[in-house]
């Protein structure tokens, strides 16, 4: 999950998005916000697009990052199957 999206790259983003499957899923509000927030809803995508992101660190710390990170761009120049994940 990342912070918000600029509306820029909301823009650049929402055309290339195609739905995994037809149901909404939903994340505990403690992932949304303050402990007790509303649940997010949303719905799955396929992994196809790749986004350029800004972090806090440069390394996961306990499987994550201390903040969420910052959608900075989509990379139109790259694909899925080009991005080394580390495994």
């Amino acid at each position: 999950m990342s912070l918000p999206l600029a509306q820029p790259v909301r823009l650049a983003v929402a055309p290339l998005l195609h739905a995994a499957d037809e149901e909404q899923r939903e994340l505990p509000g403690t992932v949304g916000g303050l402990p007790g927030a509303d649940p997010v809803r949303f719905w799955p995508v396929k992994p196809e697009v790749v986004v350029e992101i800004e972090v806090d660190q440069p390394r996961l710390e306990f499987g994550r990052y201390r903040h969420r990170p910052r959608v900075r761009r989509v990379r139109g120049d790259l694909t899925p199957e080009l991005i080394d994940d580390g495994q």
